[in-house]
């Protein structure tokens, strides 16, 4: 009867220790949703550019550029599941405005982009849910341009500047799985003028407006 224990522990062992894996390995294969500390996320931004207003140029209304389009690329840091710090590149490029007939009796308009990078910041709400809401803002340097086309004399210029730069937006996000995240967030942008742009246009600084889609992959 010994001899017959023996055997049938030996037989049971590898069972024994194919379940101990699997519920091993089970339990550590449980999706994590929500955000945990020092994880990384890159996120792809695609949506649309508004001008906040028009400018005016002797009684005359200046568009500097009408709704176009943005795109950009961030880096993202959990330093806490609520708190993030990332890097963030984004262009907003704008249809063409409305013609302008100049002092000189030349109709003129004007096409523009602008370029920023900065560093930002995220506050969340519900951190560990699968479905967040969340502030930001951010610092750094942007470049804008403005192209001036002179339909009569078929002739173009081009007018820049780089200066500093700032956003403030906020937006809702969710986990499609365990490293995919959806999600939309708008943002108020401003650039400021120096150089070509202030000289050309008398302005010290430019405001838009970004609404935008968002993909990211979280490691």
């Amino acid at each position: 009867m010994k001899k017959l224990f023996i055997l049938a522990a030996v037989l049971l062992a590898p069972a024994l220790y194919a379940y101990d894996e699997y519920t091993c390995c089970s339990y550590e294969e449980t999706p994590r949703y929500g955000l945990q500390t020092n994880t990384t996320r890159v996120e792809f931004y695609a949506g649309v550019a508004l001008p906040e207003d028009d400018w005016s140029e002797n009684g005359q209304t200046l568009q500097i550029g009408d709704t176009g389009f943005t795109a950009g690329l961030a880096f993202v840091r959990n330093i806490l599941p609520w708190l993030t710090l990332g890097l963030d590149g984004n262009y907003a490029g704008f249809s063409t405005g409305d013609d302008l007939t100049l002092s000189t009796g030349d109709t003129v308009n004007y096409r523009s982009g602008v370029g920023t990078a900065l560093i930002t910041g995220r506050a969340y709400l519900f951190p560990k849910a699968m479905t967040r809401l969340y502030a930001t803002a951010g610092l750094g340097a942007g470049y804008m341009y403005a192209k001036e086309k002179n339909e009569a004399a078929d002739s173009s210029e081009t007018y820049d500047s780089t200066d500093f730069a700032w956003m403030l937006g906020a937006g809702l996000e969710f986990d499609i799985d365990e490293t995919v995240v959806f999600g939309a967030e708008g943002r108020y942008n401003w650039v400021g003028l120096r150089s070509d742009m202030k000289n050309r246009f008398g302005k010290d600084d430019f405001g838009y407006w970004t609404f935008m889609l968002k993909l990211g992959v979280k490691f």
